[in-house]
């Protein structure tokens, strides 16, 4: 799952990206017509998902004649597909997309074919606990009784943390 790196007086935080549209309001933000505009009065960019089977886009549409800034360039013809990392600038407001994920248990969706635990090699049924590694994608069992995603201290594919509590791994710089 995306998320938006903001800043405010506490430091750096992430907003998970959980929904498909998302207003980007700065306040700094300068356009040259009022149909932008947010309830609050500041100017808005958009931040639009899309995607085709199980693949994510996020795409950044700015305003015409704002001054937002993508990786310092302006979106051409205010339009740009979003990468992990890219930095949104407004005047002097920053805000970083990222696509980095936390593992988390949630009930397995289920699919058309068998989808076998990574570690245990049993079946996961749907509507069960279970965690896909953000690092490979691959599926483990996570309950009372199967706790094979925290078994290990790595993936059993990749060298992702099995910790629940973990934290990402990049973060802005600050300053």
């Amino acid at each position: 799952m995306a998320h938006l790196w903001t800043q405010d007086a506490e430091g750096w935080s992430a907003r998970r990206l959980d929904g498909a549209h998302l207003e980007l309001a700065f306040d700094s933000m300068r356009h040259a017509g009022d149909a932008q505009q947010t309830a609050t009065g500041a100017k808005a960019a958009q931040l639009v998902r899309t995607g085709a089977g199980g693949a994510q886009v996020w795409a950044l549409i700015a305003p015409p004649d704002s001054d937002l800034r993508m990786n310092g360039r302006a979106p051409l013809a205010g339009l740009r597909a979003l990468a992990d990392r890219d930095e949104i600038r407004c005047g002097g407001e920053v805000r970083y997309f990222s696509t980095e994920t936390l593992a988390s248990v949630e009930s397995f969706p289920g699919a058309e074919r068998p989808v076998y635990c990574g570690r245990c090699r049993q079946p996961i049924e749907a509507g069960s606990p279970a965690v896909r590694c953000p690092g490979c994608g691959i599926w483990y069992n996570e309950s009372a009784e199967l706790a094979c995603w925290t078994y290990g201290e790595r993936c059993a594919f990749c060298d992702q943390s099995t910790a629940l509590d973990a934290s990402f791994s990049w973060t802005p710089e600050e300053g």
